[in-house]
């Protein structure tokens, strides 16, 4: 995962911002049903740097954008992304978006890299959890 990733930091999750359409403007592109498979719906969290622990940046927040999300009465939910709480404490492999949908789109950010493989919770206790058994933090920071 860490080969895969343009950055990797500790942070804490800011803010989830409101999710946007994939459009110039971030409204909704058509009323067709049909034709909104063309479009995508994304969701932008804004994440305090605590440590970066590969290729740091001067920027002491980062913005991740998952997609799927809610706008306009329609939801998009997408298996396998990451989701993010306001106060969660996170350890993050990220890479540069380069889907051709959403890299152009508002400011920059990056993606998690691997989806939801990509990103762990960090316990008061020192674990860091996600799909599989629980890790340390101390053997997460070992695979950078």
């Amino acid at each position: 995962m860490s080969s895969m990733s343009d950055v990797i930091i500790i942070g804490t999750v800011k803010e989830v911002l409101p999710s946007e359409w994939n459009t110039g403007d971030g409204e909704r592109p058509t009323d067709d049903i049909y034709e909104l498979e063309w479009y995508d719906i994304y969701t932008d969290v804004v994440i305090t740097v605590d440590e970066y622990l590969k290729n740091p940046l001067p920027e002491k927040e980062v913005i991740v954008r998952t997609l799927g999300g809610e706008k306009d009465i329609i939801s998009i939910d997408v298996e396998d992304e990451p989701s993010f709480t306001p106060g969660e404490k996170v350890f993050l492999y990220l890479k540069n978006d380069t889907w051709p949908r959403t890299m152009d789109h508002g400011p920059e950010h990056f993606v998690v890299t691997g989806v939801s493989q990509g990103k762990f919770t960090l316990t008061d206790d020192g674990k860091a959890t996600s799909f599989g058994e629980p890790l340390t933090l101390d053997e997460l920071l070992e695979t950078i």
